[in-house]
């Protein structure tokens, strides 16, 4: 449905930034019968698409793959495979170049406008563009969608020269996976990397300063996820600090210090890699001079996605919460509606947490601990993936499903996966959830065989006792 345009507006729409929440809140307007301009000053597709979710699963995949070669026991001679680094890298970058190309397809093929250039919001309906080209422009428009993103967070006293020290943004293009590594953040992004590393054949040690790794994950996934790095030898030190990092030749000497203990202990390492999270840009947005409320770093947006500024909106890394793609997107559709009439919000709750580690971890609404904290009176199902034929038939029997359900009513609470395909298997917890089914309806439905998907029946049998691959439990 569209909408009619009062004023003289040079566009209905315009979306600042061009990740998967921008490209998404632009093809949605421009099929909405809105006129559309999207404005982007680096490449289309964003952080997510040229140095993020992207060129990180490439290089997952690969590495994994020549970890599988070498440790199979199939395969004669496998332990004289080796990495080809540029040819990981031409493969990355042609599936970032293919799916850049296709985001500039569909946002032509649906009408909408790209300009290239630096934005800057000058008020409600105006925005100025300094374009590639050198060139000033101004557009008045009905509504404005801040898509801006963000960028690798760096401590103060690190200085990432992009070659000894480094964040994503360099080193997801200069892959140099051997030698030994130091990881400073044990978060999504420290995993996902040490993956790459460890799979590739470095010596890793990851150093957090909170309690534990992953720290917003249910309590047995990160002790799997531990155990699965202490197993390939990487060490993982938490409630522990970077105090210093010193550049000596070719390599970085960092100093680092437990909570409670006063010495600091030093390690000289090839690489370092800094993983502290990631930050909004705000680049072009004067929030003071525009009166424009924050939330912290954030900018502050009502349930509707919209700011204090009326007719301005704002989406995905700027506005906190989950730093996610998907969830981007989804604050995406969520504003196009609103700007076409609705009255609509996210479902933050079935926004799925998806981390492409040793094994994968797929996650949808409250760890047990968390659901406890809130006052719910809940039981838990699990079922090991060793239990599992596919599993075992694939060569992948490590991890297992858990399902977080309330007591009384069966709703699903939560559904955590760690092991093969996980990020997918998640997935049908969220569509479950979605139509409000319980604990029950993961256990009813037919799931073929053999299947990783029936690990996900089984813990749901589990949580009433009833899985059939698992010793007779008592009766509750």
């Amino acid at each position: 449905m569209a909408i009619t345009t009062e004023g003289n507006y040079d566009y209905d729409v315009a979306i600042v930034g061009g990740g998967p929440g921008g490209y998404t809140a632009a093809i949605c307007a421009a099929r909405g019968g809105l006129r559309t301009v999207l404005i982007e000053r680096d490449a289309l597709g964003g952080t997510c698409l040229n140095r993020g979710c992207i060129p990180t699963k490439s290089y997952i995949y690969d590495t994994k793959l020549f970890r599988s070669v070498r440790d199979t026991p199939v395969i004669r001679g496998g332990e004289k495979v080796q990495l080809d680094l540029a040819a990981l890298l031409a493969r990355k970058r042609h599936v970032v170049d293919t799916l850049v190309s296709g985001v500039q397809g569909l946002l032509r093929s649906n009408g909408a406008d790209v300009i290239r250039g630096e934005a800057r919001l000058i008020g409600a309906n105006c925005i100025q563009i300094a374009k590639s080209n050198g060139e000033l422009a101004e557009l008045n428009v009905r509504h404005v969608v801040l898509a801006n993103g963000s960028r690798p967070a760096v401590p103060p006293f690190i200085k990432v020269d992009g070659r000894l020290v480094q964040t994503t943004d360099e080193l997801l293009d200069t892959p140099e996976f051997s030698g030994k590594v130091l990881i400073i953040g044990g978060g999504v992004i420290g995993i996902e990397m040490a993956t790459i590393f460890l799979n590739a054949g470095a010596d890793v040690t990851i150093i957090e300063m909170l309690p534990d790794i992953l720290a917003t994950e249910d309590k047995d996934i990160r002790r799997e996820m531990k155990r699965q790095l202490k197993k390939r030898k990487a060490a993982v030190l938490v409630a522990t600090s970077v105090k210093e990092i010193a550049i000596q030749g070719d390599q970085a000497r960092v100093t680092f210090q437990a909570q409670g203990r006063e010495q600091a202990k030093t390690v000289t390492v090839d690489k370092v890699l800094v993983a502290t999270g990631r930050m909004p840009v705000l680049d072009g947005i004067d929030s003071n001079k525009l009166g424009l409320e924050t939330n912290g770093p954030y900018l502050k947006v009502n349930e509707r996605l919209e700011t204090n500024l009326p007719g301005v909106f704002a989406i995905g890394d700027l506005i906190g919460g989950m730093m996610l793609a998907h969830k981007a997107s989804a604050d995406a559709e969520t504003v196009v509606d609103n700007i076409l009439g609705a009255d609509k919000s996210v479902e933050s709750h079935l926004i799925p947490r998806c981390i492409w580690g040793l094994l994968e971890i797929g996650a949808v609404g409250l760890s047990e601990e968390e659901a406890i904290a809130a006052g719910r009176k809940i039981r838990v199902g699990k079922f090991p993936f060793a239990a599992s034929g596919a599993a075992r038939a694939m060569g992948h029997p490590e991890g297992f499903v858990k399902v977080v359900g309330d007591d009384a009513t069966g709703e699903i609470v939560g559904l955590h996966i760690i092991g093969e395909h996980a990020t997918d298997l998640i997935a049908e917890a969220v569509s479950v959830i979605k139509m409000e089914g319980a604990v029950e309806d993961l256990s009813e439905a037919i799931k073929p065989h053999p299947t990783l998907s029936e690990a996900v029946m089984e813990a749901a049998l589990d949580w009433n006792g009833q899985a059939v691959h698992l010793p007779r439990k008592s009766k509750r």
